[in-house]
């Protein structure tokens, strides 16, 4: 269960053995990956910066046309291959460069043009975070880049926490004003390596969860307390519009919109942490109890 979704490798079926038959797992639908020819398109924007490659994309006419909804696109790695959506028939194809390889391939499905394209598609809304279980519910790490997530992550997994997310996670809004977090893929990085999905993890949840509340992660000195303030007012989704996983400018609307209501809804604590590995019990420690109390 990847985001909600069977994705199926079509071309390589031992990207799939890791992930099959999980007990009580919420399944949308299933998307296939798989090699094929690919379609010219007209629109090519210019190339950026992601996990340390060289990225861009194209589509047969503008995004801010189709707002990516029901569209077919493109994201090429460079150098290393293209994927393509073909909303029609739930398949996203690819095309191999000269640096592909499986695991590649698998890391920039699960990680970059999956949360894409369910944004696009409007299925969910992404967030640049991590995300455990704690007491049936999910509670959410942000902070920028190298900002402890992972870290934070693994400490809880290590206290056996189950995991949703180690970096991107979607976000479910039910009709009710419930936000439900959707549990990315059962890899975790304690540590930051380009293109590696990081350790498989049977501690995976498998079901949507109700959100209880975000931490926005902050470093302080070493022998600083930790510490848990609650954040209010446009702080509050400041902090939670800077974790747009990757901005699409094309659905800025629709991305601020959901800002404002999560903000609005969802509780959110800034979380000082001392700067020092051995410091990271007293983190966790206060973030349970916390939780507990509540």
């Amino acid at each position: 269960m990847i985001f909600g979704h069977t994705i199926d490798f079509v071309d390589d079926p031992v990207l799939n053995s890791h992930f099959q038959n999980r007990e009580n797992s919420f399944v949308r639908g299933t998307i296939k990956v798989q090699e094929c020819s690919l379609p010219h398109f007209e629109v090519i924007s210019a190339s950026m910066p992601h996990s340390l490659q060289k990225v861009r994309y194209g589509t047969h006419t503008s995004f801010e046309e189709t707002k990516g909804k029901n569209a077919v696109w493109m994201m090429e790695i460079i150098g290393v291959l293209k994927l393509v959506w073909f909303p029609a028939i739930d398949t996203i194809g690819y095309e191999k460069g000269s640096g592909f390889s499986s695991q590649r391939l698998r890391f920039w499905v699960y990680h970059t043009f999956l949360p894409l394209l369910l944004q696009m598609e409007g299925i969910y809304n992404i967030l640049h975070a991590g995300c455990v279980e704690v007491e049936g519910k999910a509670i959410v790490f942000i902070a920028p880049s190298f900002g402890g997530k992972s870290t934070l992550t693994d400490l809880f997994l290590q206290q056996g926490h189950r995991l949703l997310s180690d970096d991107t996670l979607a976000v479910d809004t039910m009709k009710n004003g419930e936000y439900r977090a959707i549990a990315s893929w059962p890899f975790h990085r304690p540590f930051r390596e380009p293109e590696i999905l990081g350790k498989e993890t049977e501690a995976f949840v498998t079901k949507p969860l109700e959100i209880a509340a975000v931490y926005r992660l902050s470093k302080t000195e070493a022998h600083a307390k930790v510490a848990i303030e609650e954040m209010r007012g446009i702080e509050k989704f400041r902090q939670i519009h800077y974790s747009s996983f990757i901005p699409l400018n094309f659905l800025k609307k629709r991305i601020f919109a959901f800002h404002t209501d999560f903000a609005h809804n969802i509780p959110l604590y800034r979380l000082s942490i001392p700067w020092e590995k051995r410091r990271l019990n007293d983190v966790y420690q206060t973030v349970l109890q916390q939780r507990l109390q509540m």
